[in-house]
């Protein structure tokens, strides 16, 4: 199974800005890791993986989140999606189902991220151990990982409801076209 040193090794080889840190307590998979180091979630990201027509495709997503099914349908251009088992992900990942790193994917694994991955400036990852994690430029990370990006999960911040403003300005809109309107007759 692939470890922290392996990840640090390969970062390393490619120049990629990055630290491994030990962390305070063992986590058993990557969403634990922002609540470990006492860290709001948004710092943290796990990687998901799935059979989309198939093919086996990782997800990077903050920790403790989900991609919405129909965007990485849409994303890929697939027609199926479900999720992928354990045993298939540390067959294919060398990695512990729960904690595999967004590094060192081998290449035929198509890798997706969402865009909210990308709002933050350093992210802490899975290394394949629960005893350390990977901090990360999140931009560093998304180009090591070799990640497409797309918007993939829901907000975490409520939405802006512009419907009042666009009644607002509608109105405005109207009564200067009627009063346009009388000047012009």
């Amino acid at each position: 199974m692939k470890d922290a040193l392996d990840v640090h090794r390969s970062l390393l080889a490619r120049e990629v800005p990055h630290e491994v840190v030990r962390l305070p307590r063992l986590v058993l998979s990557a969403d634990e890791i922002p609540a470990a180091m006492g860290l709001p979630r948004e710092r943290g990201v796990a990687v998901r993986l799935y059979f989309a027509d198939e093919q086996l495709v990782a997800v990077i997503v903050r920790a403790g989140g989900l991609p919405h099914p129909g965007a990485v349908l849409a994303a890929l251009g697939a027609r199926s999606l479900r999720a992928a088992d354990p045993e298939a992900v540390n067959a294919a990942t060398d990695f512990a189902a729960a904690l595999v790193s967004p590094v060192l994917l081998p290449d035929d694994i198509r890798v997706l991220a969402d865009s909210c991955v990308g709002h933050v400036d350093v992210v802490y990852a899975a290394t394949g151990d629960g005893g350390t994690a990977l901090g990360i430029p999140s931009r560093s990370l998304l180009v090591a990982s070799r990640a497409v990006v797309a918007e993939l999960c829901s907000p975490s911040s409520p939405t802006v409801d512009l419907a009042d403003d666009l009644a607002d300005e509608l109105d405005i809109d109207m009564t200067a076209a009627s009063t346009w309107q009388r000047g012009w007759r």
